[in-house]
This record gives structure tokens, C-alpha cells and sequence, in this order.
């Protein structure tokens, strides 16, 4: 019926909003260990791909309590500040399933990323701060081409994988707002099977689509 056009959409919104999020903390984390190879940026290169290891459920339960805790601290401050008594901030919103999505899917996002960054070698910079090039110069017209189709890359795998991640966001997803993820389950999970085909389906055909994009730019790649 007429709702899987919004489940479409939540689909694409969540795995867009996440794909973006994911590569762009995986290019900060990488800009930050090739700058400073210390103990500490690699022990966060480790800690942020652990995530990927962690089942969906057991993430989501691990994300969900802190901000529980968090949310009750923001609403007491709002609360205090506005007329109106505040009850929530942060749990039950788009905020939760997207910083469960980065946590998740960072070491899929970070990997392409590190790759792309490790080309851009000390002597490419040096060779282009020689012609007097400046450092917001050197960024637009060096870094960036270099890590464009890595940080593509990763918003596509991260994209796909969002598309069918269903544990975490049937357990943070505020009210009202199904996936097609979360409607396959429903539907299953009922016996359903039929009525789980149409959502399955769309999950596929726009994997398809962004697998396509990514075969393509492989090969311009090679």
C-alpha cells in the first residue's frame, strides 16, 4: 500500500544521514593517524572498528543506555531553562539510531577512507607547498581528488549495509518510524512472507544500484 513509499523513504533518509556521518568521522580519524602515529590515535583507529564486530542488538542495548542517562541530564538543564517542562532530548530521536549507525558501521566506512589517505604522501604536500601553494590550496587541489573516491566508497558500503541493518534500528527508531528492514521483520515474524517480499525487494534493487555505482568507479579506479 501507499506506506511503503514512506518506508522507502526512511530507508534512504537514515542510510544517506549515515553514510555521510561515517565518512566524514572516518576521514578525521584518518587525517588524525597519519598526522600523529601515537599510541593514542591508534588505539582509537581500534576502538572504532570494534563496532563492526559487536551484534546489532547487543550495540543497540550499549548505545541506548548512556543516552538514557544522558537524555534524563539534557532534560533537567532544558527543563530548567524553558517554560515548558522538557521529558526528552535525545532518546527516541533520529540522533540515537544515527550515532548507533556510526558506531556500527565505522570500521566499513574507515577502511577505503585509510586506504585513499595513505596515497597522499608528505612529498606530494611538500612538492606543493614548494610552489607556493597554501594550505587550504593544498587541501582543494591535492587531498581532495585523492580522497573523493575513497570517501565515495564508503558512503556506498556504509549506505547498503544502513539499508539492511534491522536490530538497531527496531530498538532506537523513534515511534512511527519503520524501515523497510523493520517491516520485512514484521511481516516474517508474523509468517507473512508474501507481504515481505515487496520490502525485500526494494532493499535489493537499490543495493543494486549503489553496488553498480561503486563497480563503476573500481574500474575507473583501474
Amino acid at each position: 500500500d501507499a506506506r511503503y513509499v514512506g518506508f522507502l523513504w526512511h530507508t534512504i533518509v537514515l542510510a544517506a544521514l549515515a553514510a555521510l556521518i561515517v565518512a566524514a568521522l572516518a576521514a578525521v580519524l584518518a587525517a588524525a593517524e597519519r598526522r600523529r602515529r601515537n599510541a593514542f590515535t591508534r588505539a582509537a583507529v581500534r576502538v572504532a572498528r570494534l563496532g563492526y564486530a559487536v551484534p546489532g542488538a547487543v550495540l543497540a542495548v550499549g548505545i541506548v543506555i548512556p543516552l538514557a542517562a544522558a537524555d534524563r541530564v539534557l532534560a533537567t538543564l532544558f527543563s530548567s531553562l524553558a517554560a515548558t517542562p522538557v521529558t526528552s532530548v535525545l532518546a527516541g530521536t533520529l540522533t540515537a539510531v544515527l550515532i548507533a549507525y556510526a558506531v556500527r558501521f565505522m570500521a566499513v566506512g574507515f577502511a577505503p577512507v585509510e586506504s585513499a589517505m595513505q596515497r597522499i604522501t608528505p612529498a606530494i604536500e611538500e612538492a606543493a607547498r614548494g610552489f607556493g601553494v597554501g594550505r587550504l590550496a593544498v587541501w582543494r587541489q591535492v587531498h581532495w581528488p585523492m580522497l573523493r573516491r575513497g570517501l565515495v566508497t564508503a558512503g556506498i558500503l556504509v549506505f547498503v549495509d544502513v539499508m539492511k541493518e534491522m536490530p538497531i534500528t527496531l530498538m532506537t527508531r523513534p515511534f512511527g518510524w519503520d524501515t523497510m528492514a523493520v517491516r520485512i521483520f514484521e511481516m516474517t515474524s508474523e509468517g507473512e512472507w508474501e507481504r515481505a517480499a515487496l520490502p525485500a525487494l526494494a532493499i535489493v534493487l537499490v543495493a543494486l544500484v549503489s553496488l553498480v555505482v561503486l563497480t563503476r568507479q573500481q574500474e575507473q579506479d583501474g
